[in-house]
């Protein structure tokens, strides 16, 4: 059996994401790790699931050892639990190992799949550090003013991101401005933003989304409930060294790891978080607590995890 195939959903943009940057840390601790769409003959197979991608569903009917991630314990909708009760979660139970990451994600993993927690290993969504940083050059690039306080909501543009509570308490909060930066799906909640001075970057590629958080005086990580996600913009913001204002809701608060300012999802309290971070030392100091906890999170720590755990199953 030679190398390991990764098989994601490439419309899944997050995921996606994700694997190539655990592809190139597999490749930098010289594993052979490939990305593809489906299984290969002859290849260890490494599925990754998520509520944008599925597959994983199809390798209920493979007889050789395969390893799941699980990006998102629960579907996005009730709707599809019945799918996820009669197709997802017994291939998940078949798995020869689950990775997750988060303890919080373990913990939901075994109660809703009934997922034997032996079988399970928590290995922490890594954090990438951006090639730029540096908040006025980003800000210039961007063409958003260089004088405002921006609070940068960062990833899909839909009603679990809190879009409209993120307007109401930007839109109260003295000094601020608000900017979204993700694929657009709730088009109406996106067009109210800018009708209330939120700028909106539609649709950004890798680039730019780095840009928005370099030029970030705050992200807001905001989730009306949780799934066990791999909190991708958190990450981000850890990794830039910004200051972040999140939700206490899922994993957050583990994957925060104390760096954010905790609040409830609700206008009023994402507003009284913005506003403590009028204080330029509690800003700056969120900020090096930001960048100490994405520094512990490494992509080499994950590649390592990933290969003592592919030995194991695959005896590669």
């Amino acid at each position: 059996m030679s190398g390991v195939v990764g098989i994601r959903a490439e419309r899944s943009i997050g995921v996606s994401r994700y694997c190539e940057r655990l592809a190139a840390s597999l490749r930098a601790h010289g594993r052979e790790y490939v990305l593809a769409a489906a299984p290969r003959r002859g290849q260890a197979a490494h599925w990754h699931l998520a509520n944008s991608s599925r597959s994983a569903a199809w390798q209920a009917w493979r007889r050789v050892p395969f390893v799941v991630t699980v990006h998102d314990v629960v579907p996005r909708t009730p709707a599809l639990l019945p799918l996820y009760r009669l197709v997802v979660y017994p291939v998940v139970r078949r798995a020869d190992a689950v990775i997750v990451h988060s303890r919080f994600a373990a913990d939901l993993l075994c109660e809703t799949a009934c997922v034997d927690p032996e079988r399970i290993a928590v290995v922490p969504h890594a954090a990438t550090r951006p090639d730029a940083t540096d908040r006025a050059g980003a800000r210039q690039t961007l063409g958003w003013p260089a004088d405002a306080r921006i609070a940068v909501l960062p990833g899909v543009i839909k009603p679990a991101k809190l879009v409209r509570e993120a307007v109401a308490a930007v839109r109260q909060a003295a000094g601020w401005r608000l900017a979204l930066a993700g694929p657009v799906h709730d088009a109406a909640a996106a067009a109210e933003a800018r009708a209330a001075g939120a700028v909106v970057l539609a649709g950004p590629d890798a680039e730019a989304y780095d840009r928005a958080i370099a030029a970030a005086d705050a992200v807001l990580v905001l989730r009306s409930a949780s799934v066990g996600e791999t909190n991708g913009p958190l990450l981000d913001a850890l990794g830039a060294g910004r200051a972040v204002v999140a939700t206490a809701t899922g994993s957050i608060p583990e994957v925060a790891g104390g760096a954010a300012l905790l609040c409830e999802p609700t206008a009023d309290a994402i507003r009284a978080g913005l506003e403590q971070l009028n204080d330029r030392e509690e800003q700056r100091g969120r900020e090096r607590l930001s960048a100490a906890r994405g520094a512990n999170l490494t992509w080499t720590a994950s590649a390592e995890a990933h290969a003592a755990l592919f030995d194991e199953v695959f005896g590669v």
